[in-house]
């Protein structure tokens, strides 16, 4: 196993609740750097993200620009200011995944190098019905139409150290769509990704969540269907 410097955890955020702070100190208690990137929340959040002082860094989007989008600046920022090697672990900002499971998945990408894991959640009848059956959905429809095999594709719980991290960052996509369009490519390239059971973690109807089921799940698709049976080994 590489000697990893540092483990650093991106949190894409978008009109969250205090629940990210709970994240952030949990975190960092448990030595990771953190990297928040505050992708245009409306101004009513700015004392929230001012409160995040245990932050290691807060990045601003001056609009909304999609998950993908604030992905993709917290990864650019950790490849121009952590000296390799390190291990990223992309986290969602509304207190869904346990810390115990955020470490799983972290120790599993420090053990796998240039390996995507993802935490996977086994999806019951406690969850959501539009989590449940949109994750059933897309899960059938990807495995019919591509070789790609992962059981939980929403997943925002992801890890995977350095030698990913460009990769990740040239990987079309602005929005949801865009860790769907990480899975077909690395797929493309014969990159392992393995999943790792974690707990399902839902409050309410999963009413955090900024997932529009249309519009964002269309964009989903687009990238499904056009990647069909195209390029893929």
């Amino acid at each position: 196993m590489p000697p990893y410097a540092s483990k650093i955890a991106v949190i894409p955020a978008y009109n969250p609740d205090s629940k990210m702070l709970d994240v952030l100190s949990s975190l960092k208690l448990h030595g990771y750097a953190v990297v928040i990137v505050n992708d245009g929340s409306d101004s009513e959040y700015d004392e929230l993200f001012e409160s995040a002082v245990l932050a290691d860094k807060i990045i601003n989007h001056p609009k909304n620009l999609g998950k993908g989008c604030a992905l993709k600046t917290g990864l650019a920022f950790v490849r121009d200011n952590f000296e390799k090697p390190y291990v990223v672990a992309t986290v969602d900002a509304d207190g869904q995944h346990k810390t115990g499971d955020i470490l799983t998945v972290t120790r599993a990408a420090q053990s796998n190098s240039e390996t995507l894991v993802i935490g996977s959640r086994r999806l019951g009848k406690d969850a959501p019905y539009r989590s449940r059956s949109g994750n059933a959905i897309t899960r059938t429809v990807l495995h019919a139409l591509t070789p790609v095999t992962v059981y939980d594709t929403q997943s925002g719980l992801r890890a995977f150290d350095s030698s990913l991290v460009e990769l990740m960052c040239e990987i079309e996509g602005e929005r949801y769509e865009y860790e769907m369009r990480v899975l077909i490519e690395l797929t493309k390239l014969s990159i392992p990704i393995k999943e790792v059971w974690i707990q399902a973690v839902y409050f309410g109807e999963n009413g955090t969540s900024h997932f529009r089921t249309w519009y964002d799940a269309q964009r989903i698709y687009k990238v499904i269907f056009k990647n069909a049976g195209r390029g893929i080994k």
